[in-house]
């Protein structure tokens, strides 16, 4: 099942492996926007050489589904965020991905992933001017997330009675 196929390369960083998990026409959906979504080997695979180029100490913890339609999670690190990514995938009748569509928490985690993916994904599709301006632009975003998440999260939190 290529599901097992997309946990072991992940887990090893193996591109070449992981696009042996994906039909040749397989879409991916992104989990910062609707607008993108990459098609066919030839748009996945920078995509997956800039993931496992960042992502860090991959370990799957879930895949459950049938033969059809599955959902595989893992926990792993990205730019010192941790992070936690559900991946629905639809099987074609040869039990290659045709379909993947991810959702990535916490927000730092999903910052930090645009932070350092846009960039080099830019760099890959020969654009070096984009890859500045978004290195430039989502550096303030990541500094309020990461502050917020490090000083206002924990205000909502219950208070302690005292004991």
């Amino acid at each position: 099942m290529s599901t097992e196929t997309y946990r072991r390369a992940a887990e090893a960083g193996d591109v070449d492996l992981a696009m042996t998990a994906f039909a040749p026409d397989a879409v991916l959906h992104s989990p910062l926007t609707s607008r993108v979504r990459f098609t066919g080997h030839a748009q996945l695979r920078p995509l997956i050489e800039v993931a496992y180029a960042h992502l860090s100490d991959i370990r799957f913890h879930t895949d459950v589904g049938d033969e059809r339609t599955r959902v595989v999670v893992y926990t792993g690190r990205i730019g010192g965020e941790p992070i936690e990514e559900a991946t629905l995938v639809r099987l074609d009748s040869d039990g290659l991905i045709e379909e993947a569509t991810l959702f990535v928490r916490t927000l730092p985690g999903l910052v930090a992933l645009m932070d350092r993916f846009g960039p080099d994904l830019a760099r890959k599709n020969g654009r070096p001017a984009v890859a500045r301006v978004l290195g430039v632009l989502v550096k303030p975003l990541l500094a309020m997330v990461r502050s917020g998440d490090r000083h206002a999260v924990p205000l909502v939190s219950a208070r302690r009675q005292p004991g």
